[in-house]
């Protein structure tokens, strides 16, 4: 590891915390400490298409009215992103994952062939080969119980070229299975291992691997703990943490808060080794828009002594940066821009929750966004993460709202136009953040100015042709709250850049239209950007 990602800055020991209400930022945290800072607030611009894009018709982000009821919305809206390949299969879940040139796609195996969902030819994990992009095929799917009935858990390490992942049922597994893959042959993955653990009410939701690929970590939404694995040996896994945080300690039952997502630093960041922070989108207690019993945001904490194989390895809270102005913060994710660490975390709701039309009502009468929105956070001091941009897009600003607080109803699923997961274009050196959100679609941002971003790109997916179709594999059925007319898409997953043959593509999944390869069109403003590793984001986990 060069000097460049060695920062070493420490400042201070007290805890940070950010909120903005109409547009200021106040600190909250205990204890409070002043600091002089201007985020960049939002909403970006919106981007400049190419001839030809088939673009939104609302303000950005917007599926409108119209469109979901003409069946506009059944064919794709692209603003310089293009279609090179895809495949549909039977619809797309939560994950994308890849390695080589294989990805992984997951699918809602718990909810086929229940309660009128149709049921799956190929249930769990599907495996793609896309050595060729424009002609992505279907190879084979694993459907050990982990693979077939998994949430937001499974991850890839590129290192030692294992996959994981646990079983969850809709986020609660009541079998704590879980199963790791060697991808050795990325087409064929190879069953390792498929064990039960200690815990028999383990609730998997989330999973991430260490950067070594030596431990996989689990967080249960539901029981607020965090689990680790050793797959030192991925034969024979062992549990080494089954950890409930200290009343009090932010995060876990104590605090009144939940670990939601989670990764680890790939890189050392002011001091810290690889493998050594683990970064928590916590989720608080909303009471209304903008208060919270108990925040909502970032934590970062010290696990060096679960890395370190210690006896009775103890996880100790470094900081926290809270905010109001959104819900269920999502799975942070590091990068260096610059040279300069950020975390990039957002919402999967707004500010006045994940109940629609009512929360986005709600947040909107309080002057807060209705959806949420990623943020780009400075840890290069980690005891005061400082928010450095927040990626608003149009319909995330409170000034729209008359045009899109009643575009989601109560029976489309809780999330609207929320971001969910959102993947950098090269952790080690970033100037690309895609970021899927739901109805939105996936958003691309320009970062290499980390304090001016701009979104350059877009993809909505196709809403099923008819508007009482459902797909087995996607999330968009009664299990979810969603029922007919499904006239939109959700989009979930991380995507992955990808430069080939001096083109760059991204590969992302939508619920109704599958896996697809895209490339960018305005290959002038891409000439402006280092190639990302080849053959693509092999630094992320999952």
């Amino acid at each position: 590891m060069s000097d460049q990602y060695r920062i070493g800055r420490r400042l201070g020991l007290s805890l940070v915390a950010g909120i903005w209400v109409a547009g200021m930022w106040a600190l909250v945290a205990t204890p409070v400490t002043a600091q002089a800072q201007t985020p960049f607030l939002g909403p970006v611009p919106a981007p400049v298409c190419q001839p030809g894009d088939r673009t939104e018709s609302g303000v950005d982000g917007q599926l409108t009215t119209a469109e979901r009821a003409s069946g506009a919305s059944t064919h794709p809206y692209n603003c310089n992103l293009a279609i090179v390949g895809e495949y549909a299969g039977q619809g797309a879940g939560h994950q994308l994952m890849w390695y080589g040139h294989c990805a992984y796609v997951t699918t809602e195996g718990y909810e086929a062939g229940q309660k009128g969902v149709p049921p799956l030819r190929h249930p769990g994990i599907q495996v793609l080969d896309v050595s060729n992009p424009h002609a992505p095929r279907y190879v084979t799917h694993l459907d050990d119980p982990a693979s077939l009935y998994d949430w937001e858990d499974g991850a890839v390490n590129s290192r030692r070229a294992l996959l994981a992942s646990a079983e969850s049922w809709m986020g609660a597994g009541p079998q704590p299975a879980v199963s790791f893959y060697d991808l050795s042959n990325c087409a064929h993955p190879r069953l390792l291992s498929s064990v039960q653990l200690p815990d028999p009410k383990l609730m998997a939701h989330g999973g991430n691997f260490a950067y070594d690929g030596k431990t996989y970590w689990i967080t249960s939404y539901n029981k607020r703990r965090l689990y680790a694995i050793d797959v030192t040996d991925p034969r024979h896994p062992k549990e080494l943490l089954d950890w409930d945080f200290p009343g009090g300690q932010a995060g876990g039952a104590g605090a009144g808060q939940i670990c939601h997502r989670i990764s680890l630093n790939q890189f050392t960041v002011d001091g810290h080794p690889p493998d050594t922070l683990l970064f928590c989108g916590v989720v608080g207690h909303l009471v209304r828009p903008g208060v919270y019993r108990s925040g909502n945001g970032l934590v970062i904490y010290d696990v060096s002594e679960v890395q370190e194989r210690r006896p009775h390895p103890v996880i100790k809270a470094i900081s926290s940066l809270y905010w109001v102005n959104g819900n269920i913060a999502i799975e942070p994710d590091l990068a260096f821009i610059h040279g300069t660490p950020y975390v990039g975390v957002g919402d999967e709701c707004g500010s006045g929750g994940c109940s629609y039309p009512k929360g986005a009502i709600a947040a909107c009468r309080a002057g807060l966004p209705p959806f949420g929105f990623e943020r780009l956070i400075d840890i290069s001091n980690l005891a005061k993460p400082r928010l450095v941009a927040q990626l608003m897009i149009g319909v995330d600003s409170p000034k729209n709202c008359p045009l899109t607080e009643h575009d989601i109803t109560a029976t489309m699923g809780g999330y609207g136009y929320s971001m969910h997961d959102c993947t950098f274009d090269n952790p080690r050196d970033a100037t690309l953040l895609a970021c899927s959100g739901h109805q939105a679609g996936v958003r691309v941002f320009d970062i290499r100015n980390p304090e001016q971003p701009r979104e350059i790109a877009y993809f909505v997916g196709p809403a099923p042709p008819l508007p009482t179709e459902i797909d087995p594999g996607s999330l968009l059925n009664a299990f979810q709250g969603v029922t007919p007319p499904i006239n939109f898409a959700w989009s979930k997953a991380h995507s992955r850049f990808v430069w080939r043959h001096g083109q760059l593509y991204l590969w992302i999944t939508s619920s109704h239209g599958g896996f697809y390869v895209l490339k960018f069109e305005n290959q002038a403003e891409i000439a402006k950007l280092k190639p990302v590793p080849t053959p693509g984001n092999e630094d992320y986990q999952d």
